[in-house]
């Protein structure tokens, strides 16, 4: 029999939550077709690490790092089993995919190819929602482009050969299905899927909203704030933090990237991506900041759906030793009686914003 090893690297923000949770949840599936993909755990909202702990360990600068042991013992089980396929996911394994080829040399890798500028904001989004960013994002001359950089040295230190490069393109304006174009990828039976709820995107005022409570550190709380923050589906869903004199700069330099990568590297609906980035317009422009009405919405949505939690949160907010005390102690009051009122949100939203 034939065996063969695929490890998904990502790279982060191309949706690789959402693969990991339908691959874990078809397990018996993929494993009745000669496909081993280890079980990991997955939280609440749908976020995991995936396979992470299956081949890597934290080293003694608690950074990851390829565990040799690790890496003997997953594959030797593999080798004795029945299946023909060895399936591996997670976004940390795109650091070190060199590493990780170096010591597996036959093993193939799965990574999908996002517009940057996209990547870049949604990298910004991913930061105040899970680690706890309270600053505001910051836009230079260019654009970052780190993960098409280190994607291209990969490949160039490793071969073309033994990547399976995909262009993870707009479910909303292309009908893109990332499980199923994933399947195609890697040669799987059609899963059942529920990636829409996976990770799903914050609205303009759920981002803001979790930007300010990041200040007061309720990382007891976190989780069950960004589930609910993640189910609020009042107000602006589509929009961007880039001003519109850098628009159309960032816009080239993401084309132009994107076409030297697809064109060196052959990548699959690659022209479709293209396509999408020389017709892609802007979208609105937000500043960072929320008005009354805004945040009055926010709060309500917890009072009515999640009361408990914003006890939780006004209780700990009562606790908090800032200099914004006064305010904080304001606030908690006001929510638990359900009585949100706007003048004072608005004084304490744009204090911290101007920090």
């Amino acid at each position: 029999m034939n065996k063969a090893i695929l490890i998904h690297i990502g790279p982060p923000k191309s949706g690789t939550s959402a693969v990991q949770n339908a691959l874990n949840k078809n397990r018996d599936l993929l494993l009745q077709n000669g496909i081993d993909y280890p079980e990991h755990e997955v939280g609440p909202n749908g976020i995991s690490s995936g396979n992470l702990n299956a081949i890597l360990t934290l080293d003694k600068d608690s950074k990851w790092a390829v565990c040799a042991d690790k890496v003997a013992n997953i594959v030797s089980q593999f080798e004795m089993s029945k299946a023909h396929t060895l399936l591996l996911s997670s976004e940390y394994f795109f650091y070190l995919t060199q590493e990780i080829a170096q010591i597996i040399p036959s093993a193939k890798f799965i990574a999908y190819i996002r517009c940057p500028l996209e990547t870049f904001e949604s990298s910004y989004n991913q930061s105040v929602k899970r680690h706890m960013r309270t600053t505001p994002i910051v836009f230079g001359k260019n654009l970052h482009l780190t993960t098409l950089n280190l994607l291209s040295e990969a490949i160039d230190v490793i071969g073309r050969k033994r990547f399976i490069l995909r262009a993870y393109l707009s479910s909303f304006e292309q009908n893109f299905d990332l499980i199923e174009d994933f399947g195609v990828a890697a040669s799987l039976p059609a899963l059942k899927s529920s990636q829409r709820f996976t990770n799903s995107s914050y609205t303009f005022e759920a981002l803001e909203f979790k930007r300010w409570l990041n200040q007061f550190g309720l990382k007891e709380l976190d989780g069950l704030i960004d589930q609910a923050l993640q189910a609020y589906d009042g107000g602006l869903k589509q929009f961007s933090m880039l001003p519109e004199d850098l628009f159309s700069r960032y816009q080239k330099q993401s084309l132009h990237s994107t076409r030297d990568f697809i064109q060196n590297y052959k990548v699959s609906n690659g022209k479709a991506l293209v396509t999408f980035l020389k017709n892609r317009e802007s979208m609105q422009h937000m500043e960072q900041n929320l008005n009354e009405n805004q945040l009055n919405k926010v709060c309500q949505y917890f009072i009515e759906h999640y009361p408990q939690l914003f006890d939780n949160i006004c209780d700990a907010l009562k606790q908090h030793s800032k200099s914004d005390i006064e305010h904080v102690e304001r606030v908690a009051l006001i929510l638990q009686k359900q009585k949100a009122k706007p003048s004072i949100f608005q004084r304490i939203f744009p204090a911290f914003i101007k920090k």
